[in-house]
């Protein structure tokens, strides 16, 4: 196990620090145009800080699968004491962790934001924290479906039935929209509302459970399917 680990912080450790990274998107943007913010300008900033920092840290989950999809590989690791098994749980414990760190990193970025307007006599009442760890729970039901269709059929017939899945999402999200754009800004403020009372009401803590018991359940599929996806890996 302890070879896993270290072949996954060798392998992937430009990855990891780019999620820490990731975190710190809307500070970034801050120190590059200090000078041009307004107190309602740095609570947009931080809601467009964790949308794209989240968007760059799931990248960063994925990338850190590359070159997994090799049949050598994928026989080595069969082959070892901890087996294929071993490997995945090391995996899986990785892209937790990276979410974790993301997590961190925002929530840090957000307080020095926080200070920084404070500094400047501007007072920034921000949830972007608060939004950000049911969306970090989000994450983690996106990945327990990534991550299985990564291991049986690789990556690129793995990314195409995950692209053609999501435009399908995308569709119905947008038609339900549509159908009830007369209502949109009724239905962003619940949203808003519910991501950031979600410690009022059971339903974002029991999603948050049902996620981390998806993400457990995706290891046990990934488990599963692999041995079948390395034999239809191209090489």
């Amino acid at each position: 196990m302890t070879g896993f680990v270290y072949k996954e912080l060798k392998q992937n450790l430009r990855y990891i620090l780019l999620t820490v990274v990731s975190g710190f998107v809307a500070l970034i943007v801050l120190i590059m145009f200090r000078d041009s913010y307004n107190a309602h300008d740095y609570n947009i900033l931080l809601m467009l800080g964790l949308i794209g920092g989240l968007l760059l840290a799931g990248g960063m989950e994925m990338a850190a699968l590359n070159g997994d999809d090799r049949k050598l590989w994928a026989y080595f690791v069969s082959s070892t004491s901890d087996g294929y098994k071993g490997f995945l749980r090391v995996k899986y414990e990785m892209i937790f962790v990276m979410s974790l760190l993301f997590l961190t990193s925002f929530s840090l970025c957000e307080q020095l934001i926080t200070a920084i307007a404070a500094d400047k006599g501007m007072m920034v009442e921000s949830s972007a924290s608060a939004i950000a760890v049911p969306l970090v729970f989000i994450q983690f039901l996106l990945r327990s479906v990534d991550i299985p269709l990564f291991y049986r059929f690789g990556a690129k017939k793995g990314n195409t039935i995950k692209l053609i899945s999501v435009l399908a999402i995308i569709v119905v999200v947008l038609t339900v929209l549509l159908i009830n754009i007369d209502n949109f800004e009724d239905v962003y403020n619940s949203v808003c509302k519910a991501f950031t009372e979600y410690t009022r009401s059971p339903l974002l803590p029991a999603g948050a459970v049902a996620a981390l018991a998806a993400y457990y359940a995706s290891y046990r599929i990934s488990c599963w399917v692999y041995l079948k996806g390395a034999e239809t890996y191209d090489k």
